[in-house]
């Protein structure tokens, strides 16, 4: 009998087609030494394989379009152990694509054609929604239909079921609902971009303070190689990051979030504990190109943390 907690994520898949050059073009520039290769992507998926890869027991909602495309996803998907019974294949549809720059340093720049990914709509709420009272955490983020997110954050409210939401790609959600979700996750621009102008010389911890505090039960706040600011009922603490080779940034914020679910329901609720295995999590995640290809396994995170206590 399986006794883990169960997490629904709800969200984007994508193929990543990853362009790897020596610097990001400029408008007008066409570089020319590029290397090529295609991934799996989208934040929904990346967040649900990380979720699985980390120890959780994992079940996606997605929508995929009829080409070779999804029948790839759909076997890595299987591959990892997802439960994707409630993944639907849309007619007359591409799988949604995300086109990317990857620079010698890790840095990158993305377009996404998101494809499928725009029709998870009416058709699967109506399918998902006792799944959502049944599962014991709801995994969001914004490349979906932003009306399907309100209703399934208003549904996992009425029903008990906890909410983690990314806020990424940046999108403005009422403060109303904003209030129903027990773990926000963003990075400091999608911050700035709810706390307005007086967000402005703000430090981080201050930043998930002042969100905290207009009512929203967690806030992390991550911070790329500096780590992640984590501010709750009797939490404010600053979690650092570990210190590796950067090769690829594609998939950490993902990464994090997967991670961080995991190991919250795992570990009683213990947010600190969850954080600061999601930073190490990320930190593994940009030492390899590629989004789900990057993100590493629970034993790996476990001897990585290991190792690097050892050497303190």
């Amino acid at each position: 009998m399986d006794n883990r907690k169960s997490i629904l994520v709800i969200g984007s898949s994508n193929v990543d087609l990853i362009a790897r050059v020596s610097h990001l073009p400029i408008p007008g520039e066409t570089v020319g030494d590029a290397e090529y290769c295609v991934a799996y992507g989208g934040k929904g998926a990346n967040q649900a394989v990380a979720a699985a890869r980390a120890g959780g027991h994992v079940t996606f909602v997605s929508c995929l379009g009829d080409d070779s495309y999804a029948d790839a996803l759909m076997a890595s998907f299987h591959n990892v152990g997802i439960d994707v019974s409630n993944v639907r294949r849309c007619s007359n549809v591409s799988t949604g694509v995300a086109f990317i720059f990857v620079d010698d340093g890790g840095e990158n720049c993305i377009a996404v054609a998101p494809g499928a990914n725009a029709l998870l709509g009416d058709q699967e709420l109506y399918c998902v929604l006792p799944l959502v009272a049944q599962a014991d955490v709801l995994l969001l983020q914004l490349e979906i239909p932003i009306k399907t997110v309100l209703e399934l954050i208003e549904k996992a409210y009425s029903v008990n079921t906890k909410v983690v939401l990314n806020l990424a790609p940046a999108q403005f959600i009422p403060w109303d609902t904003l209030r129903k979700v027990d773990v926000l996750i963003l990075n400091e621009t999608e911050a700035d971009m709810l706390l307005e102008h007086p967000s402005k010389g703000m430090t981080a911890l201050e930043r998930a303070h002042a969100l905290c505090s207009r009512g929203i039960q967690s806030v992390i706040l991550t911070l790329g190689i500096a780590g992640a600011a984590v501010a709750s009922v009797g939490i404010e603490a600053l979690v650092p990051s570990w210190p590796v080779v950067t090769v690829d940034t594609t998939g950490a914020g993902d990464t994090f979030c997967g991670a961080f679910v995991a190991r919250w329901m795992e570990n009683g609720g213990n947010l600190l504990e969850a954080v600061r295995f999601a930073t190490a999590s990320a930190a593994l995640s940009v030492t390899k190109l590629g989004a789900q290809t990057s993100i590493p396994r629970l034993e790996d995170v476990e001897l990585f943390i290991q190792e690097r206590y050892k050497n303190e």
